[in-house]
């Protein structure tokens, strides 16, 4: 008799062999009150500590100025003045992430500061709509440049992220002045972009930025493509205002038709090798794309953004690392961006994808979200003992304010990026913290949603929601359990490895007949009652090789998974380990932070 055969895992670079069923599918199970699942993540708890970074790395005294270069392994471990790369850069990315970390966490912490911090990213704004500040994050490397006043410049990026961040305030207060304010920052974005008789469109100047009287200022930055998509489709959805669904067609047809002068140049296969885009300032545009795919119900779109995000994918390892653009460094906001992307193209029809945005929240997002533990104060005072108890006490203390971000720069098995030489390890750059944040909202957002057709729970993460309780029972088996908070029908998705013919379901402990819609199991439900999938839970080993010819040629990395989460690698870490074999539980996050 012929064995079953397990669905093809997809979505990991290499080879994958040794595929076994570690747990079996239940036949039988127990109601919830009698069979607490093991624990998991958290994403409020996550969602918390978030908030303690956002409340704490303002600065007060340099008008809530925020910090780019924190280096959690030095002492001391960031500079005392003035950031130059701050501006409309890591604000920017903060500033949205006080509005999707309040909608996990449920909490007011720091509302004096967020006010302050949102009124510091309006003051870029002229009366006009402008968008005005520093070019630091454009010469990030220079950190220690000092601009005036008459060094702004018309900040292309920092316009883009202000209008999302307007459109997200909007969205939840219906204040209209954020709205007004989003339209001319919106109009002034049309403005400067150039237009061909098709009504495309492009920036002259990518996602760079322009001199006062209007000039590109050139910079390695103008062949990338501004993420001006993404922040037009939240506006258009936050307002419902057409002129931005049409603004934002026209620049994605710009993207997709490559009609940036010297841009970057997408491939039909979805590569942008030549110039060479970075991984992040490039997914970043797509993301929007994707967006505007599932806003409209264009295809072309979706479609686009799959190539492309597949295309990144074969750079990467399916773990969540990915090169940020030469093969020796990995970045966490090219990670979040391939999140929010693989969830859009799920949402989109393609559910595999939930799979990775699950993979990558676990492995790298959720492991790399910044404690000071017992462990690392001891590690951090062997490596700075020469700096004396006064400055390891303040240096431990002035990193107590970024616990809750996630590091920006890690390796394949570490946080120290060994492997690799070392490059930009266990760094928490400014961009990434808040991105990191956003990957949390993300998975947060797509873990359970009420559709037109009914509730759809996507994720195996837990979650609590008007529409039902979802509770994991990772690591221990293959269990889906959601607790109906409403009367409607429910759409269950057991992860795509999962055999099908081995799926059972349960309306309370009553096995019931495994009814597919797609790839999720549907039910009618009834408030109140728990809705359960089993399934195999699936151990596996993958190996990958030949992404890195230039930082380690040689190099074959082995991870062994269970489920979606990697539980050790060949070679194992020497430092600080990136995979420990089980879910990342954080401690309570106090008041205080």
């Amino acid at each position: 008799m012929d064995q079953p055969q397990t669905p093809p895992i997809h979505g990991l670079t290499g080879r994958v062999t040794q595929i076994q069923t570690a747990c079996a599918a239940a036949d039988q199970i127990a109601p919830l009150a009698a069979a607490p699942a093991p624990a998991d993540l958290d994403l409020r708890n996550m969602a918390e500590w978030a908030l303690n970074y956002l409340t704490r790395t303002p600065r007060p005294g340099l008008g809530y100025q925020p910090v780019f270069q924190c280096h959690p392994l030095r002492c001391p471990p960031t500079p005392v003045d003035q950031d130059p790369v701050v501006a409309c850069d890591t604000d920017a990315r903060m500033d949205w992430e006080w509005y999707y970390m309040r909608d996990v966490a449920g909490s007011a912490r720091g509302a004096e500061v967020e006010a302050a911090f949102h009124q510091r990213l309006r003051s870029y704004v002229d009366a006009e709509g402008r968008v005005w500040a520093a070019p630091g994050c454009y010469n990030e490397g220079d950190i220690h440049a000092r601009y005036e006043r008459k060094d702004y410049v018309l900040h292309t990026w920092g316009a883009t992220k202000i209008l999302q961040s307007l459109s997200l305030d909007f969205t939840r207060t219906r204040d209209p002045a954020s709205a007004d304010l989003a339209q001319k920052v919106m109009a002034q974005l049309k403005q400067m972009a150039t237009w061909d008789q098709e009504r495309r469109c492009w920036f002259r100047c990518g996602m760079g930025a322009l001199s006062p009287e209007g000039e590109v200022i050139p910079n390695f930055w103008n062949q990338q493509p501004a993420p001006v998509v993404e922040p037009l489709v939240t506006y258009h959805l936050a307002t419902g205002d057409p002129e931005a669904l049409d603004f934002a067609r026209a620049y994605a047809e710009g993207m997709l038709q490559n009609l940036q002068p010297r841009g970057i140049r997408f491939a039909a296969d979805g590569s942008f090798a030549e110039p060479l885009g970075h991984s992040h300032a490039t997914m970043h545009a797509v993301w929007g794309v994707a967006h505007l795919g599932l806003v409209t119900g264009e295809a072309r779109y979706l479609d686009f953004a799959a190539r492309a995000w597949n295309w990144m994918l074969s750079r990467g390892t399916g773990t969540g690392w990915f090169p940020a653009m030469p093969d020796s460094c990995n970045e966490t906001c090219c990670v979040s961006d391939m999140i929010s992307i693989a969830a859009c193209l799920g949402r989109g029809g393609q559910p595999a994808y939930y799979d990775y945005v699950e993979r990558y929240l676990r492995n790298y997002i959720s492991n790399l979200q910044f404690i000071v533990t017992p462990q690392f104060e001891e590690y951090y005072r062997r490596l700075n003992q020469e700096a004396g108890e006064a400055q390891l006490e303040r240096g431990l203390e002035e990193l107590r304010k970024f616990q809750g971000g996630i590091i920006g720069g890690s390796g394949l098995n570490d946080w120290e990026n060994e492997l690799l030489g070392g490059v930009s390890g266990f760094e928490m750059f400014g961009c990434c913290a808040p991105e990191g944040m956003r990957a949390i909202h993300t998975a947060w957002a797509h873990t359970i949603e009420q559709r037109p057709t009914g509730v759809y729970v996507n994720l195996s993460l837990n979650r609590d929601s008007p529409w039902g309780r979802v509770i994991s029972f990772m690591p221990s088996q293959g269990r889906l359990s959601v607790q109906a908070g409403v009367q409607n029908d429910f759409f269950l998705r057991p992860p795509h490895w999962a055999p099908r013919e081995q799926v059972r379901a349960f309306v309370g402990t009553q096995p019931v007949p495994v009814v597919w819609a797609g790839d999720h199991v549907s039910f009618a439900a009834q408030r109140g009652q728990e809705l359960t999938l089993t399934y195999p839970l699936l151990r596996f080993d993958h190996e990958v090789k030949g992404l890195w010819p230039k930082a380690a040629p040689e190099l074959k990395m082995r991870f062994a998974w269970l489920g979606n989460m990697v539980v050790g690698t060949v070679p194992a870490p020497g430092k600080t380990p990136l995979f420990t074999g089980a879910p990342r539980l954080l401690p309570p996050c106090p008041p205080s932070g």
